[in-house]
């Protein structure tokens, strides 16, 4: 595979005073900004740099050593991968158009691309960066997540009322799962026996049995439920409501709701601290991360990133 290695243009840092009253030094927080063709760093002391990419930075993930960054262009055949040491950035092709899904396996050894036109997943050597294989999907996929004690990786596909399931030791090896309503976003607690799936055009949350592949339970949650996550300890499911500009939160044991969060509007991804003390909620139409104290459900500080934020990661 040919990778082109792109010299950084711009590495903008913002002003510390950008930063909201009540900022206290946390972990690192890597966002990225569609609408500035960005990739926001936010260090421990508060202050923000910005890394110029280009093209539309969609989805993201952090290796588990905290040294990449994986991003998804959603508007080419490509993929950056950023050091967060140096902030070099290199450029990845990608087999089809449109990578849009992406999560790294536990061990940090692969990174997982979905990408929609062509119909495909790509996985790449997170050391080397180069493509692995390929493998051609029964559908479109969205959003990609892998299985915390399995070697599974999960995916929504576009417009389907099903979702796929491939052997990550066998990729060629998919399955669906049927359900009732069209899955957008996923993910695992844990101990990978729970798999939260958010319905798109409902107020709709299923819960899964992942290793018994079939749903054991629902929740209700805002207008248009939209993307997940799971607290670090299990114990909680976060679910931005992109209709209706708020986070619902649920009980993961109990499968009910302990309460809603006003964040903005439109809420995209969530990432909690190490800790989870803390979520970080980005809200795209207020061009923040909100942050959010995980115990009471109070925002402590919303911090501007730039035009049109939409993934976020914490490491």
């Amino acid at each position: 595979m040919t990778m082109v290695i792109l010299l950084i243009a711009l590495v903008a840092g913002l002003a510390a005073s950008s930063v909201s009253p009540g900022w206290a030094a946390g972990p690192r927080v890597v966002v990225t900004v569609e609408g500035a063709g960005e990739l926001a760093v936010v260090e421990p002391d508060g202050k923000v740099e910005a890394i110029r990419l280009g093209g539309r930075p969609h989805n993201l993930a952090v290796s588990p050593d905290g040294r990449q960054a994986w991003i998804t262009d959603s508007s080419a055949t490509r993929i950056w991968v950023v050091d967060l040491a140096s902030r070099e950035v290199r450029s990845l092709a990608t087999p089809g158009q449109g990578p849009h899904g992406l999560a790294l396996t536990p061990d940090g050894r692969r990174a997982l691309v979905a990408y929609e036109a062509g119909s495909g997943l790509a996985l790449f050597d997170a050391a080397t960066l180069d493509l692995v294989r390929h493998v051609s999907l029964p559908s479109p996929p969205h959003n990609v997540a892998v299985a915390p004690t399995r070697p599974e990786a999960w995916l929504t596909t576009l417009g389907a009322r099903h979702l796929l399931v491939m052997n990550l030791e066998d990729p060629e090896r998919v399955d669906r799962v049927a359900v009732a309503g069209t899955p957008h976003d996923l993910a695992f607690t844990p101990d990978g026996r729970q798999l939260w799936v958010t319905l798109w055009k409902s107020r709709r949350v299923l819960v899964l049995d992942a290793p018994g592949r079939q749903v054991i339970g629902e929740v209700e949650a805002g207008e248009t439920p939209h993307h997940i996550a799971i607290t670090p300890d299990g114990r909680q499911a976060w679910v931005s409501n992109h209709g209706g500009g708020e986070v619902t939160v649920f009980d993961v044991a109990a499968r009910r709701r302990i309460r809603t969060i006003q964040v903005g509007q439109f809420p995209h991804h969530i990432a909690f601290s190490p800790d989870g003390r803390l979520a970080y909620v980005v809200s795209e139409g207020q061009d923040e991360v909100v942050i959010v104290e995980a115990a009471t459900g109070t925002v402590r500080v919303r911090l501007p990133v730039g035009r049109r934020p939409h993934g976020v990661a914490v490491r």
